[in-house]
């Protein structure tokens, strides 16, 4: 192989290594307006943890992360839970980043409602567990949310 023809490929292999990264910013970014803006209480806060993809604080105590994972060109996210202390972390959902600014085939990176309610989608299962246990007015453990992260999948 010449020179030119790996530089060829290595312009390809930047090329679609920054258009996925672009994607993967539009997304964050859709995301974290469409948070910060609705007008539902989701008592989410923006977490500044810098060895964070992107993560909320929810009800002061559980970390929520959405990470692209998966190495180089992943197109894989990855919504996960933790304790603040960062003591327990559960997988609960996956999606997929593709390469024409969707995700999931058909939800658009721009578009900050349709984000919004994919990730709310995505999470469901977290709200679900927490307001059972606390209905039964018993603690809070991850057992239910382990259970979610077991049905975790791209959909």
């Amino acid at each position: 192989m010449t020179i030119w023809e790996i530089s060829e490929k290595a312009d390809f292999i930047a090329d679609r290594h920054h258009r996925q990264q672009e994607q993967w910013r539009i997304y964050c970014n859709s995301l974290v307006q469409g948070i910060t803006l609705s007008k539902a209480r989701l008592h989410h806060a923006v977490n500044c943890a810098p060895d964070k993809d992107l993560s909320f604080v929810l009800f002061e105590h559980f970390v929520l992360s959405v990470s692209l994972v998966g190495g180089f060109n992943s197109h894989t996210i990855e919504y996960t839970v933790e304790t603040r202390d960062g003591q327990d972390k559960k997988c609960i959902a996956r999606a997929e980043l593709n390469t024409d600014g969707t995700v999931d085939n058909g939800i658009k990176c721009r578009d900050r409602e349709q984000v919004l309610e994919h990730y709310l989608e995505k999470i469901a299962p977290v709200y679900d567990a927490l307001y059972a246990a606390l209905e039964s007015d018993s603690p809070v453990t991850f057992n239910p949310l382990a259970q979610s992260a077991n049905t975790a999948k791209v959909a």
